[in-house]
């Protein structure tokens, strides 16, 4: 295989050129992913605290005595090697002709083309960002299983609480007699006991928007308090004290044809955001042993073809478990 520089002085096919490229695409569309702000590491394995929150007393003395003794911060240290996400994908000849003749008039359609293919490289590899990310908030670990998902195989246990996994008193798909309030309110309640933090935010589908709209008990607070809101907007943004995401991304299977939501029709997602986890990433030989996402290309002899690859490193991980819940509502 050829190295980049043997592809002429075409800018867009250049290492560090490719690299800026993927790293400027917009993927706000993923809002999972400031739950996981991103921390660079120095090799590949990544090694975490997780946390507990402190909620006990502490005592009075009698003046000049001595102070009271207590034990150390509950927490768990935990590691795991990063996750290696890599794609790559040929030029088609059209491509390729246009890039061979640096100068000419077609030389910028050549360049959007790969930045074309560079972007569809890099949807794949932020949507299975953003699937594991949500797979680590609604289940509390990674479970990736050798040739059904993947060609390798991880199992992370975040060390979420099965109380932070609870289902509805009454499912809220049964409008006429759910109460999503109360449910909110108790799931409140337990984050912010175990974990010492109040929860802000709230994430679900449609489908579950619906639920909360249709229902019995709230349709009324919602008339007379969000009417002009949901003329405009067709959902809530804002329940108890909660801040509603309605969130209907997904990623499409292999077949072509079948969708797949990050959050399902049955699950509702509440998290206190502050400090909940992060993103660790690790350097690539592909990018000069830097942290974070890169792009390269280089060229076959036998058959002869121009490659672009997008790839990334790197593994999320759960500090303070306690700061989530995901409640099974349908």
């Amino acid at each position: 295989m050829a190295n980049t520089t043997n592809l002429g002085e075409f800018a867009a096919l250049q290492t560090e050129t490719m690299t800026e490229i993927v790293r400027r695409f917009p993927r706000t569309e993923h809002i999972l992913a400031p739950l996981f702000p991103e921390k660079p590491l120095t090799g590949n394995v990544a090694v975490w605290d997780v946390i507990k929150g402190e909620r006990k007393l502490a005592k009075y003395i009698s003046l000049g005595s001595e102070a009271h003794i207590r034990p150390l911060t509950g927490r768990q240290r935990l590691s795991s090697e990063v996750l290696y996400m890599k794609v790559k994908k040929t030029l088609d000849e059209q491509t390729i002709n246009f890039i061979d003749k640096p100068g000419q008039i077609n030389v910028a359609y050549g360049e959007q083309a790969v930045t074309d293919e560079l972007e569809s490289l890099d949807i794949q590899i932020e949507n299975l960002r953003e699937y594991t990310r949500s797979k680590i908030l609604t289940t509390g670990k990674l479970d990736i299983d050798y040739n059904k998902q993947s060609d390798v195989q991880v199992h992370i246990d975040y060390g979420v609480s099965a109380t932070h996994f609870p289902t509805a008193s009454t499912l809220w798909s049964t409008t006429a007699s759910a109460d999503p309030i109360k449910d909110i309110q108790t799931w409140m309640k337990l984050i912010e006991r175990d974990s010492w933090v109040a929860p802000t935010d709230a994430y679900m589908n449609r489908t579950v928007m619906n639920y909360l709209l249709q229902n019995s008990a709230t349709r009324d607070l919602i008339k007379y308090t969000f009417g002009q809101e949901l003329a405009f907007q067709g959902q809530l943004s804002r329940l108890s004290g909660i801040d509603l995401h309605v969130y209907d991304r997904g990623w499409l299977a292999e077949d072509g044809t079948t969708f797949n939501y990050f959050l399902g029709d049955d699950q509702f997602l509440m998290v206190a955001p502050t400090n909940l986890g992060k993103s660790f990433t690790a350097p690539a030989r592909e990018n000069n042993n830097q942290a974070g996402k890169f792009a390269r290309s280089w060229e076959s002899e036998d058959p002869k073809n121009t490659w672009i690859l997008e790839g990334i490193y790197e593994l999320p991980v759960l500090q303070n478990p306690d700061q989530i819940v995901c409640a099974k509502v349908a």
